[in-house]
């Protein structure tokens, strides 16, 4: 995919995992140009930047443009901050020595990040920011939800109108080195989810051992059977990662998986998250 500029990417018709062209580095962009920015990922739900290495301390100025930097705790940080940044996450198998943390699958399945909190405080940006790529695999899927709402039957739109899930820390596979303190409440989702910038709907998806559930406390079904309906129909987006690759993603119109592959080949992205504020 042919980088295209900013301007353009706010009339190029979505596509996760546009690629975006900046002359400048990261730490050059003005307050306009961060605006349109912001107006691209509302646009296409997944951003990249090639081209832009940063360091951890740029990676956090970057992050907190876009809203509140959220440190977690470590339970819920794969235990493998960046040091001196806690609010960095190092994703792969690269401990900070150099190591290799042996047969990683850490987010190997589809996920929102921050499905655990309470809605208004889900919504939370994603900033990756490729290092190290293994030789093999490593790569990051891509589901947009906004498309798999718009394209399901309308009699199904109706069925899941004023479905919840419950979501529960304790559950996430991820989170099992997570103290019983370090473990936010249990939180109650819409599975139909306006966007709080765009008012656009996409489906929210997050794992529940309780299933869909109806307004009237009925079970609709698993969240697997809307995943699997809507990767069949649209297919996903496939990151390939490139050393300096500044991948943007919104987690209320997308989920993202790891796809695995890499063994112990070294893998390394710097993750740092923004919670957006959301007016009620």
């Amino acid at each position: 995919m042919t980088p295209v500029s900013l301007d353009s990417a706010l009339v190029e018709s979505r596509t996760l995992g546009l690629r975006v062209r900046w002359d400048r580095r990261i730490p050059d962009l003005d307050g306009t140009d961060l605006e349109k920015l912001k107006r691209a990922l509302e646009r296409h739900g997944v951003l990249c930047l090639p081209g832009q290495p940063v360091t951890p301390a740029e990676l956090y100025a970057f992050t907190g443009r876009w809203g509140s930097v959220i440190e977690l705790p470590p339970g819920l940080a794969l235990s493998n901050p960046e040091p001196g940044f806690p609010s960095i996450t190092r994703v792969g198998n690269l401990r900070p020595d150099g190591s290799i943390i042996p047969s990683v699958k850490f987010a190997e399945y589809w996920h929102h990040d921050g499905d655990f909190w309470s809605p208004g405080r889900n919504y939370i940006l994603n900033f990756l920011a490729s290092v190290q790529v293994p030789a093999v695999g490593g790569n990051t899927g891509f589901l947009d939800l906004r498309a798999a709402f718009e394209t399901l039957d309308p009699p199904v739109r109706s069925e899941l109108d004023g479905a919840y899930i419950w979501v529960r820390a304790s559950e996430i596979s991820d989170f099992k080195r997570a103290t019983p303190e370090e473990l936010p409440p249990d939180a109650q989702h819409p599975v139909l989810l306006p966007h709080p910038v765009s008012g656009r709907v996409a489906l929210y998806l997050p794992d529940s051992s309780s299933g869909i559930q109806r307004k009237d406390g009925s079970v609709w079904g698993t969240v697997e059977t809307l995943i699997d309906a809507a990767v069949q129909r649209l297919g996903i987006y496939e990151h390939v990662w490139t050393p300096g690759d500044l991948v943007l993603m919104d987690n209320l119109q997308v989920m993202h998986r790891g796809m695995g592959g890499y063994g112990d080949h070294p893998r390394l992205l710097y993750r740092c998250q923004a919670r957006v504020p959301v007016s009620r």
